[in-house]
């Protein structure tokens, strides 16, 4: 089975920031693979499916973005699966608007919910595909840019990355990370 977790903030307030492309790419998918994402279970709004043969769980934290491990945790322990098995969906303020990058692991890079979830599970050994947001404005403070909504012109980028970063997660699905990490990561803008 695979975990697939997206990051975001609950409520319609944060529903389409920057912050919360990780909730936009699990919403996207589990439409896509007519999966309901309504059962409330371990700190987070899950549904169950299929891609292909494998099993999936889709998960998105009813925590905000900064405890983002508690949800996590619970979950991996709750679905007893594997963190090799975990693959968090979040956004990235060090990737330009469009761009999505898979790792098998790594580092939060500054990203408050990777940190929480690292924390969280006391490793920092789970695969995370991360879509680009870009920097903010000269003088603009990480914390207010990630919470803004994108622009319309912003918007066109971010429904090709979401739509991108859905397959890229069926890919992995299907075939595993290093063919997703093969297409995904060299292939887009």
């Amino acid at each position: 089975m695979i975990l697939f977790l997206g990051l975001g903030n609950p409520g319609r307030r944060y529903q389409k920031s920057r912050h919360n492309l990780g909730f936009r790419v699990l919403h996207s998918l589990a439409k896509r693979l007519k999966i309901n994402v309504k059962t409330k279970r371990y700190k987070s709004l899950m549904g169950k499916g299929r891609i292909g043969k494998k099993r999936i769980v889709l998960a998105q934290p009813l925590t905000f973005m900064n405890n983002s491990g508690v949800a996590a945790a619970s979950l991996v322990r709750g679905l007893k699966t594997s963190l090799k098995n975990l693959v968090v969906v979040c956004d990235d303020i060090d990737l330009p608007i469009g761009r999505i990058r898979i790792r098998k692991k790594g580092s939060s890079g500054g990203h408050k919910g990777l940190e929480s979830i690292i924390q969280y599970l006391k490793s920092n050994e789970f695969p995370r595909l991360r879509l680009g947001i870009g920097r903010p404005p000269q003088g603009m403070d990480p914390k207010e840019y990630v919470l803004q909504d994108f622009t319309k012109e912003e918007n066109l980028l971010v429904k090709e990355a979401i739509d991108r970063a859905g397959e890229a997660l069926i890919l992995l699905g299907e075939e595993g990370i290093i063919p997703a990490m093969n297409k995904y990561n060299i292939s887009n803008q």
